[in-house]
Parts: structure tokens; sequence; C-alpha cells
């Protein structure tokens, strides 16, 4: 890298743009107190505990942490600056950012260079003893040391050139936290439940299987909070919480399933919003402790018998899509257009049954029913599809995640890849590669897969990270599959009318100044 290069911001941060920086709201005396009704909660609120990392987690966190960057979905999905002010790339694998001055966390105090490094350093993450390694190895494989070198500047160190280093400082993990505070709390997981972070909203409450109340932080460096609070309920069953929004019990209702839009259409009070996101649908298989998935062509069989496009067209009305593998056309030049869907050939897959001598022996599918939309209708047309070319399957309802991922009697699961930065190592790496949860889990292992994850990490040449990310998917799709895709992860939204709010592209609910108008 050449002196001029070192010296240079970089680029892609779409010339350091504010994000905004005032409330429509700030005449506002009388902010609402927005009430969101959600399929499940998680009272950990540190991104980096492992019971954190969910997608209901993460719609949550959205509120309480802001991060160094963020992506900015109302202009092209550009890097903007958030807790930063500006990064600069010293040489291949070393970075020093710029920290914004006068930002307050929660309790009053400014957020400095010492608690980003600490955010992010060995007491926290990079320690192998540390409370938050392992999601911190997801999120950060890269990372090797992060100091600060000035009272508002940083420096961080990778083992190896990171080409989406920038890109992982938007991403779940990267909220800043109070050095402070979190060592004055006893355990990682009371300070989970009661952090001090520098977002727009403040954590005032939380109750187990109950609620989650935040509160407006009304020194946030972005201006003046839109609502004067949120309160998150655990609303499981979606007809409750459709009809609590009917009620008026709510303002917002997450997971509202495709037979459920034209209730809500036909009420002029509420709206539905939402669609196809950058994340995926996926089922997971275990090809380790369950003796019938570890035959590959048991798997591709399964993978054949899914009809995902009838899947798409009936349940969810057309209103979501059937991606080309586990791709989307936000990750660039690593994105293979002609790459077609996964294929639909129920005939093949009872020639690959007959071929691995498949003698009718079950196949657990375990399933909490109600946590994706659509979840047990998905979950019984897919066993049916599965049924009809000989396959042996047992629908298991449970009543958890932790009975789901239980390593007694696990067979399949359903699933989702949630992608938060537009590149394949956002979840396709962090959900299915050597440091996930799902290898670590001793789901799946395929050494030719996580040799071509450290190009695809490390590569600086765009064209050898998208062979690599390309055989990968072949793999995936063709090969040893872990598991599928089914279709995009739809996520749709039930709101009252007179709230003017969408949620991201990723699926999350951004409650920041400038995002609702309530």
């Amino acid at each position: 890298m050449n002196n001029s290069t070192r010296r240079e911001v970089l680029k892609l941060i779409g010339g350091l743009g504010l994000l905004p920086s005032t409330s429509v709201f700030a005449q506002d005396a009388d902010r609402m107190a927005l009430r969101i009704a959600m399929q499940d909660l998680r009272v950990e609120l540190d991104p980096l505990h492992p019971r954190a990392t969910a997608l209901v987690s993460f719609r949550v966190l959205e509120s309480i942490y802001d991060k160094l960057f963020a992506i900015d979905f109302q202009r092209d999905g550009q890097i903007r600056p958030m807790l930063a002010e500006s990064i600069e790339a010293l040489d291949s694998t070393t970075y020093r950012l710029s920290l914004r001055k006068g930002v307050r966390f929660h309790d009053g105090e400014e957020l400095t260079a010492e608690d980003v490094a600490f955010t992010f350093g060995a007491e926290r993450m990079l320690a192998k003893d540390s409370p938050g390694f392992g999601v911190g190895q997801i999120s950060f494989p890269s990372m090797s040391a992060v100091r600060a070198t000035g009272r508002h500047t940083v420096e961080f160190s990778t083992k190896a050139p990171d080409p989406v280093f920038v890109k992982r400082l938007t991403s779940y993990g990267a909220g800043i936290v109070s050095k402070s505070a979190y060592l004055k709390a006893a355990t990682f997981d009371q300070w989970a439940r009661a952090p001090i972070a520098a977002g727009p909203y403040r954590v005032v409450e939380a109750v187990e299987n109950r609620y989650i109340r935040l509160e407006a932080h009304d020194g946030y460096w972005g201006g003046r909070p839109p609502l004067k609070g949120i309160e998150f309920r655990m609303v499981r069953e979606p007809a409750a919480r459709v009809a609590g929004l009917r009620a008026g019990d709510f303002d917002i209702i997450t997971t509202l399933a495709p037979d459920q839009f034209d209730i809500l259409a036909a009420d002029n009070r509420l709206d539905v919003v939402g669609g196809d996101t950058m994340s995926f649908r996926t089922l997971v298989y275990d090809s380790t402790t369950n003796e019938v998935l570890r035959d590959p062509r048991i798997r591709r069989a399964m993978n054949l018998a899914i009809d995902r496009q009838t899947i798409v067209n009936s349940i969810w009305r057309k209103r979501i899509s059937v991606p080309p593998s586990h791709q989307h056309p936000a990750y660039g030049a690593l994105y293979n257009p002609d790459r077609p869907i996964p294929r639909y050939n129920p005939e093949e897959a009872k020639r690959l049954l007959a071929e691995a001598g498949y003698n009718g022996a079950a196949i657990p599918f375990k399933t909490v029913g109600n946590y994706y939309t659509a979840e047990l209708i998905e979950t019984q047309a897919i066993a049916a599809m599965w049924r009809a070319v000989g396959l042996n399957v047992d629908i298991q309802m449970k009543e958890n995640w932790a009975q789901v991922e239980d390593r007694l009697g696990r067979g399949v699961n359903n699933s989702s890849d949630g992608t938060y930065y537009p590149d394949p190592t956002a979840s396709f790496v962090s959900r299915w590669g050597s440091q996930s949860n799902f290898q670590r889990g001793r789901y799946w292992r395929n050494d030719r897969f996580n040799v071509l994850e450290t190009t695809l990490l490390t590569a600086q040449d765009p064209a050898q990270r998208r062979a690599a990310y390309q055989e990968m998917l072949d793999i995936f799709d063709e090969i040893d599959p872990p598991g599928t895709v089914l279709h995009s992860l739809g996520e749709f939204f039930g709101k009252r009318a007179n709230i003017k709010w969408a949620p991201t592209p990723t699926g999350l609910m951004d409650f920041r100044p400038g995002a609702i108008n309530a």
C-alpha cells in the first residue's frame, strides 16, 4: 500500500456524510411510548452474549447500541460514520479511527477511545477466556488487537488483510459499551441485562418471557429520540399479536404471517409493511450425530425434493423470492446472477435415496412452530414433499430453542441467516463457516469449504474472493449440503396506519431520529 493510500480516508465511507443529527420531533413534548409485540425476547442485551445472536435480539439491540459505522439504507447502502468520524488504512492490517467528540453514554459519561478499545479488547472479546470470545470470533475473526492512541483516536490491527473490515464494524457485536459501567457489574449476565451504551434508548427493565422496556436517551448525539420509550412484549402466538394490534394494545407487531395480510388490509386503521430482506430462511441438517444424514446423497435428495417456488407462490402469495443460492445482488462483484435457484427434481431425489440404500429410518424435524413467519405451515409442507419421495420425516414440536438444538435426537431444524452488511462474510461464513456455531456445534464439517473460507476472508482481489465463494456455494448446494436456502427471509410487520415507519432491508427496527414519524 503506497503512502498516499495509507493517508487516504477510505472512499467507501461515502464522503463521510453524517447520519441525520436532528429529530423532526425536536419541538414535540408529547412523544409516544411505542408498544411492540414480538414472538420471542432475549433479556441478555449484550450483543456478544451467546443468547443474543438471534433476529429477535438484534431488533431490540438496534435501539440500545450505536456502532462506529452504519449501513445507510436510505442512501444506497453506503457506509456512514456513526460514533467514528473517519477511518484511515495505515497499511493492509492496521486502521486508525477518529471518534466523534461529545458522545454521551446512557449514564451521562463521555464515550472515549478507552471505551472503544475495551469493547473489542481482551477482557471482553479477544481473549479466549473472555465472555464474548465465541461471538467475537464469528463477527471479527481477523481482529488481533485494538488500542487507544489518544482520547478520541483508536487503532485496530488484524491478523491478516480483511477486505470487509470496515463493514464488520457495522454489524452485530460492534455496539460500543461503557468500560466503567461494564467493570462495575458483578457478572457478565448481570451486565447483559442492564447494559450502558450510547444508542438512542436506554434499558429500564428486562423481564424474562414478558417484556423489555427502554426509554429515550435525551443526551443522544444524533438528536432527540422521536419516541418517549419502547416496550417490547413477548406474545408467542401470531393470532394473539394480530388481535392485540386490532384491539389497540400494540402499535407494531412482528413476524406477520401471509394469511393475516387480508385481516389487516381490511382495517383502514392498520398497515402491513416489509417484504424481502437481504437475509435467508434456511434449513439445517445434522450430518454428524444423525446417522441417516451422514450420507450426503440423502441430504442432496432432501434438497431436490423441496419445491421452493410453490412454497413462495402459495404460502407467501409471491411477496418474497427464491434467491440463486446463498447470495444477494448487494454483494456486487461476488454475486453470480447465472447461478440457478436450488433445483427441484423429485425423481432425481428418489434415485439418490435408492442409491444411498435409504431404508425408511425416521428423520426428526424439530420446530417451535411459531418463531419464524409461517414456520409451522412451511414445516408441514416441506415434510409432505419429503414424504412424497419416500423419506420418513417425524415432525417434533418443541417448546423452545434449547430443545430444538439439543444434540439428542437432532436431525433437521428451521433456521435463518441474517445478513447485516452486504457481503457473504456477513451471513454465509458467520452462519456456516469454521468458527460458526453450526460447525462448532458439530452439525457438519467440510475441510475444502473451510480452506476456501480463508480466501474469502483475506483475499484483496475481488476475483479471487468470487471464485472461492462460488466454489463454497457448489459445496453448499450440491456436493456436501449442510442445509439449504428455502427463500429470502420474508419479514412483515403490522402497524397502526398513522405511524410512518418501515423496517430496514435487513429486517431490523430502527427508531432513531428521522426513521419514524408517529
